[in-house]
């Protein structure tokens, strides 16, 4: 993924209805190991592994892709979701199927149990 700033806004107030920033998607010729914005495979760690798992079952989440946060430090933003109900992700946010991970100094949400043994 390549991230860049997007267009401009017409009028004071359109400004706010604008994606700060635009990802255009490219298939990686080889598993991608480097902390940039990706979707699937294994997520490129900033700090300890912290694999998030569903706190009702234990099972482990399915990993989605990691995100550049913006700013001058590098941190990247991962996102896990439950597959196994009809609503991926679940429809609360406090049960644990969806979980947003920030590294490094992120915390980890108290419904959000991890495996750090994967």
């Amino acid at each position: 993924m390549i991230m860049r700033p997007t267009g401009q806004a017409d009028g004071p107030y359109d400004v706010a209805f604008l994606p700060r920033q635009q990802m255009t998607l490219r298939a990686a010729e080889q598993p991608v190991s480097d902390p940039v914005a990706k979707l699937g495979g294994q997520p490129v760690w900033l700090d300890e592994p912290a694999w998030p798992v569903d706190p009702a079952s234990g099972r482990p989440l399915v990993f989605i892709g990691q995100f550049p946060i913006p700013g001058d430090e590098l941190r990247l933003a991962y996102l896990f979701l439950d597959e196994e109900d009809l609503i991926m992700g679940g429809d609360a946010p406090e049960t644990g199927e969806a979980v947003l991970l920030v590294q490094p100094d992120g915390r980890i949400p108290s419904f959000g149990c991890t495996d750090r043994i994967r």
